[in-house]
């Protein structure tokens, strides 16, 4: 199962709690954990938490940080699994470095604090006949760093950072179809993050991305329309429809070349696939078949993850498109590109010639704003999976919250009908979002 640095210390947190009396945790192992977790709360407090470079909020967090890299190394360093949790949460957070903010550090330093509070508590009953200070410190600290969490929370969608999940290198073996999906959402986020630090998207794997959504969220909306309440026409229901609007409106650009099988379109490609394994093809699924799907309850947690990473795909996708028209890197037809209030001479004499020109500016806005309301109806769906009746406690509930604050905003129903009308009326039209498909590119299909 896909993991985030949430679930990380929630079970750093969780074993700490119950390994009272046992002898499954040693001392060396404890303190250990609060070792890494030093590390990682000085580098957050280092980051920075607040506005002004120096504030009492970093202070608290770095003085935490300090007390447990002290009482880290009371004892000497064999590993263990507290150690080896806590080592690869503080991993993680600093890979989260560069696109977290100040308000994302700070709900991180709060589960930090609570994951240290609970080892140095084991700490203290683990040597119980010793009187070290350290332990105590390190409690005191925590908990003054999470009573101002609570006093100053940094809101749902500064926790969502926590629910991020962590990338895989290779799919486990042994996974269900679901699970290999989420593990693949999340390894495709990365990879587009990868993709972006050198140069950004190709437009072929763009169009992999887009397809890839629109086939994951309709096996997605299918299994969220076989669950109680599910089937009473939800905006969401049009998420796979929007993402095949949002494929076709690629379809006026060109990127000059052919870009080869890359990271990004495998990880895309894989994400559907293997929903399938589990869930059978995107034609043949039903909300009625799956009902009578005898371990669909089992395979909503995945799916769940599979979904609330749809989201975070469109935000990517919608960045993409806002890099492209600030750097022109693509070219369509002149007749093909949204009409101007004030049409340039040279661009009028390049539509009447019908000659392909560099695609720049408000060229692109048709398509961003599909791929945003894409990105809406697939924020509502992850929502009304994730709240599902059976379905449980959310696996992402930083994330879930999230999402459930941003669909659940005042005027948010209305603005989700009123995207599934337009998504609606555009393939009823049987065009992209702004003009009829070039005859050149008809027939070709997203992805390829």
């Amino acid at each position: 199962m896909a993991t985030s640095l949430q679930r990380l210390l929630d079970d750093v947190t969780a074993r700490a709690a119950d390994g009272s009396g046992t002898p499954t945790f040693t001392i060396e192992d404890t303190v250990g954990a609060l070792g890494h977790a030093g590390r990682a709360l000085r580098r957050l407090a280092g980051d920075g938490l607040d506005a002004r470079a120096v504030s009492r909020r970093g202070r608290m967090v770095a003085q935490l940080g300090a007390s447990c890299q002290v009482a880290g190394s009371l004892w000497p360093a064999t590993g263990g699994p507290l150690t080896d949790l806590m080592g690869a949460a503080a991993d993680l957070a600093g890979r989260e470095r560069p696109p977290v903010g100040r308000a994302e550090r700070r709900a991180v330093c709060a589960e930090f604090a609570a994951a240290a509070d609970q080892c140095a508590q084991l700490a203290q009953r683990l040597v119980p006949q010793a009187t070290v200070h350290e332990f105590g410190e390190v409690r005191r600290l925590a908990a003054a760093v999470e009573r101002d969490a609570q006093a100053n929370p940094p809101g749902p969608a500064a926790g969502a950072v926590l629910d991020r999940l962590i990338p895989v290198t290779r799919v486990p073996v042994g996974l269900t179809g679901a699970q290999v999906a989420a593990e693949a959402a999340a390894t495709l986020v990365a990879a587009i993050d990868r993709a972006d630090r050198q140069g950004g998207l190709a437009l072929r794997e763009f169009r992999a991305v887009a397809a890839a959504a629109e086939l994951s969220t309709r096996n997605i909306a299918a299994v969220a329309a076989a669950l109680p309440g599910g089937d009473n026409g939800q905006p969401w229901r049009s998420a796979a429809i929007a993402w095949q609007v949002a494929g076709r409106a690629t379809y006026l650009f060109e990127d000059g070349h052919r870009a080869p099988r890359t990271e990004v379109t495998d990880w895309a490609n894989l994400i559907p696939d293997a929903l399938h394994r589990d869930l059978g093809t995107a034609a043949g699924i039903d909300a009625a078949s799956l009902r009578a799907h005898g371990d669909l309850r089992e395979l909503i947690p995945a799916v769940q993850q599979v979904a609330n990473q749809i989201p975070v795909v469109a935000d990517q996708l919608a960045a993409t498109t806002l890099r492209w028209a600030k750097e022109g890197r693509l070219s369509a037809s002149a007749r093909d590109l949204p009409q101007m209030e004030d049409m340039p001479e040279q661009r009028i004499r390049d539509v009447i010639a019908g000659h392909r020109v560099i695609a720049s500016g408000e060229d692109f806005d048709p398509l961003t704003r599909s791929v945003t309301r894409a990105g809406s109806l697939s924020t509502a769906l992850a929502d009304a999976l994730n709240h599902a009746e059976p379905a449980g406690s959310p696996m992402q509930p930083n994330l879930a919250a999230a999402y459930a604050a941003r669909t659940r905003a005042p005027g948010g129903t209305e603005g989700l009908v009123s995207q599934a009308r337009d998504v609606e009326q555009a393939m009823a039209a049987n065009r992209t979002p702004f003009q009829s498909v070039p005859r050149h590119q008809e027939g070709t299909a997203p992805g390829v």
